[in-house]
């Protein structure tokens, strides 16, 4: 099983999901290029290359076939895989995740773009934390979490992160949502209620446009929904997980 990180996530974050997965399935966690521990090449970086990036990985760890798991930027990345390299996928699950984009959120997009240029901690994570979490998640949570992500991304890297973004807005003139109908393995698209972000309506084309496609939404929580509900999210990955298995795909 792989775990494809968010734009700005790291392989941490996965732990509450990585941990569960982990007695059942080896569970394999990477950063992208431009993320946290990866390098940083110069050049532009697009969903192709993170794509061939993780299928050079699944070849250099000799693995005929894998089930892919990806949140928002790494469900984008999962399904330029998915489309790429089908034949090396047990199954596909999808969490608020995008397969084009409209000018609202190329607008947000921007934004978090204008605030990554500043190269300063706090302006940038002020940007996105409310666009990334729910109003019930952040009151219970922002004195807890807000210093570890100062500390965190005292390391970030600004420049890549603003590659990052770029490959993201390269949805709104490419957008992957044509390609979906060339993936046939088992899959599963998650939604969340709250997600302001990544609203539901993006899960649904996914879903509409992936045949005999699970779709899920989670009630109560913001686009971060693998932090929020790591509960509800490993009840259905684990399910799907064992329901794939038994397609013996």
């Amino acid at each position: 099983v792989f775990l494809l990180n968010g734009i700005f996530m790291s392989t941490k974050s996965w732990y509450p999901e990585s941990s569960v997965l982990s007695k059942k399935y080896r569970v394999i966690l990477h950063d992208f290029r431009g993320q946290w521990q990866s390098k940083k090449p110069e050049g532009k970086y697009t969903f192709g290359m993170h794509a061939d990036d993780l299928y050079q990985l699944v070849k250099k760890l000799k693995l005929e076939k894998i089930h892919l798991i990806g949140t928002s930027y790494g469900g984008e990345v999962a399904m330029t895989f998915a489309i790429k390299y089908r034949d090396l996928l047990k199954s596909l699950l999808i969490i608020t995740s995008v397969s084009e984009i409209d000018l609202h959120l190329k607008l947000i997009a921007e934004r978090w773009k204008n605030a990554v240029r500043t190269k300063n901690v706090e302006i940038f994570i002020n940007e996105w934390l409310g666009d990334t979490y729910s109003e019930n998640f952040l009151k219970s949570n922002l004195d807890a979490i807000y210093p570890r992500l100062i500390e965190a991304f005292k390391v970030f890297d600004f420049n890549a992160g603003e590659k990052l973004i770029d490959c993201f807005l390269e949805l709104y003139k490419n957008p992957l949502t044509p390609y979906l109908n060339k993936i046939n393995i088992p899959t599963a698209v998650i939604a969340s209620e709250l997600d302001t972000l990544k609203p539901p309506k993006y899960s649904r084309i996914i879903h509409n446009e992936i045949k005999n496609s699970e779709f899920h939404i989670i009630q109560n929580s913001g686009h971060a929904v693998v932090i929020e509900k790591p509960e509800e999210i490993n009840t259905i990955l684990l399910g799907f997980l064992e329901k794939a298995k038994m397609k013996r795909i």
